[in-house]
């Protein structure tokens, strides 16, 4: 399933990669939760990129379901994964 997120820095989409169902009826988007008056931001209304998806490139014109990074599943990012692994070693060598 290819995914579009907007880089606002570029004004273009960068586009992703992502194993999953594909096709135009794979359920609804999710349901935008209005912040104020106006409406919901693009990043409450996206779909949510899944973790497992990779980078395949830019463009200026969305393909596939539109997606935003905020909703993007942060629990395999080298930084993270560094946290985890203190932790984990922190309490082993308490617990020894």
């Amino acid at each position: 399933m290819r995914y579009s997120v907007y880089n606002y820095d570029r004004h273009a989409f960068d586009y992703y990669e992502a194993p999953g169902a594909g096709g135009t009826h794979a359920g609804s988007p999710p349901v935008p939760r209005a912040m104020g008056e106006i409406g919901a931001t693009a990043e409450r209304a996206a779909w949510k990129l899944p973790a497992s998806a990779r980078k395949v490139g830019t463009g200026f014109l969305p393909q596939g379901r539109i997606a935003s990074l905020g909703g993007a599943d942060g629990s395999w990012d080298p930084t993270t994964l560094l946290a985890y692994a203190a932790i984990a070693y922190v309490a082993w060598r308490t617990l020894r």
